[in-house]
């Protein structure tokens, strides 16, 4: 196990600072977010949904965190 826990040492000191790109913000991406910028990692968040579809909460940890983000924009 000591393998592992050494790995995963080794990741969080290598990703501080690494620019890192989330592609969607499904359920399993949600916790993610907060464990990159744990690591203080520089974050970019793409989703195909567009921003009014995105919960204020999620937005505001988004915003809180200084993560860039790109949705898909709304055509009238």
């Amino acid at each position: 196990m000591s393998f592992f826990n050494t790995k995963l040492e080794e990741f969080n000191k290598y990703i501080k600072g690494k620019k890192v790109a989330i592609i969607g913000l499904g359920v399993s991406n949600l916790p993610l977010i907060d464990y990159l910028y744990e690591k203080e990692a520089k974050v970019t968040i793409f989703d195909n949904k567009e921003k009014d579809k995105i919960s204020n909460e999620i937005l505001n940890k988004i915003d809180n965190y200084n993560f860039n983000y790109f949705f898909r924009r709304k055509f009238i």
